[in-house]
């Protein structure tokens, strides 16, 4: 049997847009995947507004609360609290197969069609020229692929303003932005009055672009405000990686193997083995070439067990993730229109603008089809009481996530070990930020205090879901690495040491931007793909 040119590990995000960029090049593609999926839970959120399905379906616990109330957190908050019994697939299968041991970092992984994707919350940023040097990407090589990105998935970009070009620059026209909900709106007019003096402060604020439909876009329908986002992917006008694996199962020359738990592989003159755990029983795919993206934790775990390295230990990225309820004082008593979509409103960046390493980004969210129990648990107040209150602020929360870049260094190490409850090997991870890392993300936070009060948001409190909580990873594989030098990638995306083995994630940065990674992921990603068909010879 001749082998496939190329076999590709994983169907997030980057995965799915490397094997595209392999078979739009021609190149026999075979996708290799755990592939993990719940498209009957689904299928259970109704085509309808969430106000309508919340008055009249007497089947709405099983996909809002779960049909085993397995939606309902029971205490503390915890990364990945806000997956919603339809998106639960994302990590379910991880938490068994793809062990880790920490203290204190406990990441969400996944193994599901789509990887992380299938729960992403859609935010799309580009980044700068000196983003891109510290990660160690081209810049100008990736503003190509970020136009493929966008046609593959579909962005709705922010309005043109001055501040845009802080988080969406160099990339070409995309569809028109989403609509604000009353909320949100209200909190983008009140900066826009004195926008000059709060870019003095250095606080840039604006609509967010996001991988969701505005307008009919390849098959998929626009966004209907339904406000059910979180749960379903009704008329499929948000992005999700399966899409893309869904159409390249048309392609003559694409394979989609699902089932798979890949476990290590071997490299020799003639090409790659990769061996999997399929239904119990050794699968082995052979390929001239092998490209790694089954996320930042995984893409290591394969690595570090395939290598003749005298020590499997590295390093990591996660970005800090605080985040802030506030009450806007202009919706108090004010009605919010029922027609909205749930993700992220708008963005914003504050610190010194011009240097990354000292500058956070905020994704603005308001707060209902969430429902009101997680609102009541956190209230220091009789349920009753809570629930009174919670229905009277509820229009006016808004949510604001702040992420923080990240730096590796000696004090974030992830460590291979041998499992006694998987067939795959743990992963043990310190992890520590130094004082001054720490030090720079309290200035920050302080600041963005003042800004709050300042846009008329009065912060209810901070909250913190511990050290892995943005769910941002990267780094574990990068093109310097000061744990490992032999464990390392190169800058067209070969695995060091390697021929025939390309990194596609962004396991091989050298930094991670406050900013959202999934967007230049994917157009990393594609860049790879090129750098693997160069590799075997352009075809045409």
């Amino acid at each position: 049997m001749t082998p496939d040119d190329v076999v590709v590990v994983g169907s997030g995000p980057s995965g799915a847009m490397a094997a595209a960029e392999l078979v739009a090049r021609g190149l026999r593609v075979t996708l290799v995947d755990y592939g993990d999926d719940d498209p009957g839970m689904r299928a259970r959120v109704p085509d309808m507004p969430f106000s309508q399905f919340r008055r009249t379906d007497p089947a709405q616990r099983g996909y809002l609360l779960g049909d085993r109330l397995e939606g309902v957190p029971r205490s503390g908050v915890r990364v990945g609290a806000q997956l919603t019994p339809p998106r639960q697939f994302a990590s379910r299968a991880a938490e068994g197969l793809l062990p880790v041991r920490s203290e204190d970092f406990h990441p969400m992984q996944s193994l599901a069609l789509g990887g992380l994707g299938a729960a992403w919350g859609t935010a799309c940023f580009t980044y700068s020229a000196e983003e891109c040097r510290r990660i160690g990407l081209d810049a100008s090589a990736l503003a190509t692929q970020y136009r493929n990105v966008i046609e593959e998935a579909g962005i709705s970009g922010p309005e043109v303003d001055p501040n845009q070009g802080y988080w969406w620059e160099g990339a070409p026209e995309c569809q028109p932005p989403l609509e604000l909900d009353t909320n949100s709106a209200s909190i983008l007019a009140a900066y826009q009055r004195d926008a000059p003096r709060w870019l003095r402060r250095g606080f840039a604020l604006g609509r967010i672009p996001l991988a969701i439909n505005s307008r009919p876009h390849r098959g998929r329908e626009a966004n209907p405000y339904f406000d059910t986002d979180f749960y379903g992917d009704v008329r499929r006008s948000a992005y999700r990686p399966r899409y893309t694996i869904e159409r390249l199962q048309r392609e003559s020359n694409f394979r989609y193997v699902p089932g798979c738990l890949a476990l290590a592989f071997r490299e020799d003159p003639h090409g790659v083995e990769l061996d999997c755990l399929r239904g119990g029983e050794r699968a082995v795919f052979r390929a001239r070439r092998l490209v790694l993206c089954a996320g930042a934790f995984n893409t290591a775990r394969l690595a570090l067990a395939s290598l003749a390295l005298d020590d499997r230990v590295t390093t990591l990225l996660a970005s800090a993730y605080t985040y802030f309820p506030t009450l806007n004082l202009r919706m108090l008593g004010r009605p919010a229109a029922d027609r909205r979509h749930s993700m992220a409103q708008l963005t914003a960046l504050f610190g010194a603008l011009t240097q990354p390493e000292r500058t956070c980004s905020l994704q603005l969210y308001s707060y209902r089809s969430l429902l009101l129990f997680k609102l009541i648990k956190e209230m220091p107040l009789a349920p009753w009481a809570g629930l009174l209150m919670s229905r009277a602020i509820v229009d006016a929360l808004a949510i604001f996530g702040v992420f923080f870049p990240d730096e590796n260094g000696p004090t974030k190490t992830l460590r291979l070990g041998a499992s006694t409850t998987s067939a795959a090997p743990d992963v043990h991870i310190a992890y520590a930020r130094p004082p001054a890392q720490q030090a720079i993300q309290a200035e920050l936070e302080a600041g963005l205090r003042k800004c709050f009060w300042r846009l008329g948001c009065v912060p209810l409190g901070r909250v913190d879901p511990g050290l892995a909580g943005s769910i941002h990873y990267a780094g574990t594989i990068p093109q310097s690495n000061p744990v490992n030098p032999r464990f390392h990638t190169l800058a067209d995306g070969r695995l060091g040491g390697s021929e025939r083995v390309f990194v596609g994630d962004n396991s091989s940065w050298n930094w991670l931007p406050c900013k959202g990674p999934t967007f230049t992921a994917m157009a990393g990603a594609r860049l790879v793909a090129g750098h693997v068909t160069a590799s075997l010879g352009e075809r045409q």
